[in-house]
């Protein structure tokens, strides 16, 4: 069962367009998830309980309400999810109350490989607090380690996307130099995944464009040699996301109403879902595409002006069009 503790996030993230639909920060009370997590529990029968927020290390209340759910529900077989944690000593502290160590990896999300990258994203994340963070983890008895990252952001370069690779490479060597062979749980595992940048509407990235698919296919290949350059290349492994999901993700995004009418289209060919690989046809969506007359770069590619008028532009989130922009330029 989902308990959400807040809603919005302090961050502003550029890419993120929850961070801007949900502003401002508004937090439940304690005794409020108290009440709610012990009624849910008791009618649902549920064996995992996951508090939910954008951000879950800015709750206020955390220590209180993990410490609360320990109590009254470790015992009886419930676990405790935590998902969106900043890596940090007191996050660690309410992970190992609520996780196996042994069994669970943590997850970091740097989002690009360079501190250069990252501020153009707005990623209030420095290279030496990820280190800290995945050394603090490996002192407390994790030795697996995911790390998310996106590829194909507003002026990424080579060096931003081989940083994915030295990255992973130095959590590697961090647990190598400073975990006594006596103490380590066998080898580190490292797993970067990347997906690929779609630029989303209500973010200031939305006047940006898109890579096209071999662009997004190419890059990755870039991280995935450089990986197999590092020493530890055997203890990292890399994934990726599919690229022409993401190129359609990118036109459903961004689409006018004209692409309401190629979706139409693509169910009545058989498109249904689609969010399932072995279920998901590329052609039925071309097909639909083609047959109304929709050049689908229009929608990718393309970098927008800025005072190009978008299709959903009438709707009002609080944040305004002007605040976005100035933040692109910035970026």
């Amino acid at each position: 069962m989902v308990l959400e503790i807040q809603r919005g996030c302090i961050r502003g993230c550029r890419f993120c367009q929850a961070g801007n639909v949900y502003r401002p920060l508004r937090e439940h009370s304690l005794e409020y998830l108290k009440h709610y997590a012990y009624d849910m529990l008791k009618s649902t029968g549920h064996e995992e309980i996951s508090l939910s927020s954008l951000s879950s290390s800015d709750y206020t209340h955390l220590e209180g309400l993990v410490n609360f759910l320990i109590d009254e529900f470790k015992g009886k077989g419930v676990n405790i999810s935590l998902p969106s944690l900043r890596i940090d000593a007191f996050s660690l502290d309410v992970m190992s109350k609520v996780q196996d160590i042994k069994k669970s990896s943590l997850t970091f999300a740097p989002e690009a490989g360079s501190q250069r990258q990252r501020d153009v994203i707005n990623k209030g994340l420095t290279e030496e607090v990820i280190l800290k963070g995945a050394s603090d983890a490996f002192h407390a008895g994790w030795n697996r380690v995911k790390l998310y990252f996106m590829l194909g952001q507003p002026t990424e370069t080579v060096e931003d996307m081989e940083g994915i690779a030295l990255l992973s490479e130095k959590i590697a060597e961090t647990y190598y130099d400073e975990i006594p062979k006596d103490q380590r749980h066998g080898k580190v595992q490292v797993v970067a995944s990347s997906s690929f940048f779609v630029p989303k509407p209500f973010t200031p990235f939305q006047w940006a464009p898109m890579c096209r698919e071999e662009e997004f296919l190419d890059r990755a290949r870039i991280v995935r040699e450089e990986i197999h350059a590092q020493l530890n290349q055997k203890s990292i492994r890399y994934n990726w996301h599919e690229a022409d999901v993401t190129v359609l993700e990118g036109i459903l995004a961004r689409g006018d109403r004209k692409v309401g009418d190629a979706i139409l289209k693509a169910y009545e060919h058989g498109a249904l879902f689609d969010a399932w690989s072995e279920y998901y046809h590329p052609e039925y969506w071309k097909e639909a595409f083609a047959e109304c007359g929709i050049d689908t770069d229009f929608y990718t590619i393309r970098e927008r002006s800025d005072d190009e008028i978008f299709p959903w532009d009438f709707i009002h989130i609080g944040v305004t069009k002007k605040f976005l922009l100035r933040e692109w330029k910035r970026a």
